[in-house]
């Protein structure tokens, strides 16, 4: 572990020790600014881990240029003063779950429950406080699914089971310190799963504020005309509303955003061959909004059959870019540790043998590489390599898709065997 990391770690243990927020705004804000933010200043003397630190603020800076500089429509340097601000706010809230394993919806429940006298327990706000967990016990299982495996490990889905029951059966029994209560809760749920090291925790941050920025700026600026309505409809919806509301159900706000803004251009680059117009990203934008398959035929100018052909395209679509949106929500490559592990030793070779088309330097394995070892973002990784940003992109994701690294959704069969879909570009 890094000397900056290790840093980190222990500030984060003495940070959770204070537990009114103005203690630690006044004892622990300063210092994490100081590892985090190296300051050219002469009020404190240099730090080992300056450099490192001016490193990693720079990628993080550059990196988030890339993708939000230009959606932002404002004075970018100012925009990332007001983001680093809000995000070393955001992590004093939220520094007590981090690495406990559970995520801050649970941990605003338990402090709720926490306020409430012991004479003022009765079973209706244990049962409360039971149903608040169990809808933890979901969010976890569904984002452990989403992450490295279609399905999450029995053993470890058993465990979970086994400690959040054994948690709430302690709190009833009233045997038990409520903080110690917690903290073993936290600690085993903390064991199922991989955390995050705390800068990469704290670049995540940076990206969601900036992607809440770039949301308000848009609900001001265009997404407060009214949508037209449908006949007999008497509800008004703006365009962002429905594309919030189909998100709801079916993909996080972010990564819709992620697909409405298309920082790197992989999203419309993405097209049924001789129809540029009909790309992934426009048919996304139809799907979150419900329009019908009518709609998206009448949309495209009843050129391509949006049931045959559009339909089973973004399918695929969904699947092949299903990698990268996750790098990008996440701020780490979506791919299995045990994967990685494998590709970095690629012990048979193959992984080095997949060069990329026209520049046969830069291989799958080498990218991977370049990103675990961390270069920021993909925009620097393309300009350092002399390469578009979109090529390499789609060159990694085709690596995935041929090394079968991601397990992909079953496709349905058709009796017409003359209705075969076109080729993707």
């Amino acid at each position: 572990m890094h000397e900056i990391d290790q840093q980190l770690e222990n500030l984060v243990l003495q940070a959770q020790k204070y537990p009114r927020a103005s203690t630690r705004r006044q004892k622990i804000l300063q210092e994490l600014s100081d590892i985090m933010i190296a300051s050219n200043s002469k009020h404190r003397p240099p730090k080992p881990t300056d450099d490192e630190a001016r490193r990693r603020l720079s990628g993080l800076k550059n990196g988030c240029r890339g993708i939000y500089g230009s959606k932002v429509e404002g004075d970018f340097h100012q925009d990332w003063l007001d983001v680093l601000q809000e995000a070393q706010t955001e992590i004093l809230t939220k520094i007590d779950i981090y690495k406990r394993g559970v995520d801050f919806e649970l941990y605003k429940a338990w402090l709720k429950f926490c306020q409430t006298s012991p004479s003022q327990r009765t079973p209706e706000v244990y049962s409360e406080l039971e149903k608040q967990v169990e809808k933890f016990r979901n969010r976890f299982l569904q984002r452990r699914t989403k992450k490295e495996t279609k399905t999450y490990p029995p053993e470890k889905t058993q465990q979970l089971e086994q400690t959040y029951t054994k948690f709430c059966e302690n709190l009833k029994s009233g045997e038990i310190d409520l903080q110690q209560a917690w903290n073993t809760f936290g600690d085993e749920v903390q064991q199922l799963y991989r955390p995050l090291k705390f800068w990469n925790w704290f670049a995540s941050r940076v990206k969601f504020r900036f992607i809440d920025m770039i949301r308000d700026r848009l609900k001001q600026v265009s997404a407060d005309t009214p949508t037209a309505r449908k006949e007999g409809d008497t509800t008004t919806q703006t365009r962002l509303d429905k594309i919030k509301a189909k998100a709801d159900s079916m993909m996080s706000p972010q990564a819709i955003k992620l697909i409405y803004e298309d920082p790197d251009g992989i999203f419309r680059g993405k097209h049924i061959r001789n129809y540029p117009h009909v790309n992934f990203r426009e048919i996304a934008l139809l799907k979150f909004q419900e329009s019908s398959l009518a709609e998206i035929n009448q949309h495209f100018g009843n050129q391509v059959n949006a049931q045959t052909t559009i339909s089973p395209f973004y399918t695929r679509c969904c699947s092949y870019f299903k990698p990268i949106l996750e790098e990008y929500l996440e701020a780490e490559i979506a791919l299995a540790r045990s994967l990685l592990n494998e590709i970095v030793n690629d012990a048979e070779g193959r992984y080095n043998k997949r060069r990329m088309p026209e520049h046969s330097q830069i291989t799958f394995k080498g990218i991977i590489e370049a990103r675990l070892g961390g270069v920021p973002s993909w925009t620097i990784l393309a300009g350092q390599l002399q390469v578009n940003v979109k090529d390499l992109i789609y060159f990694y994701l085709d690596g995935i898709s041929y090394f079968k690294l991601m397990t992909k959704p079953k496709t349905r069969t058709r009796n017409n065997k003359k209705n075969n879909p076109p080729i993707d570009e």
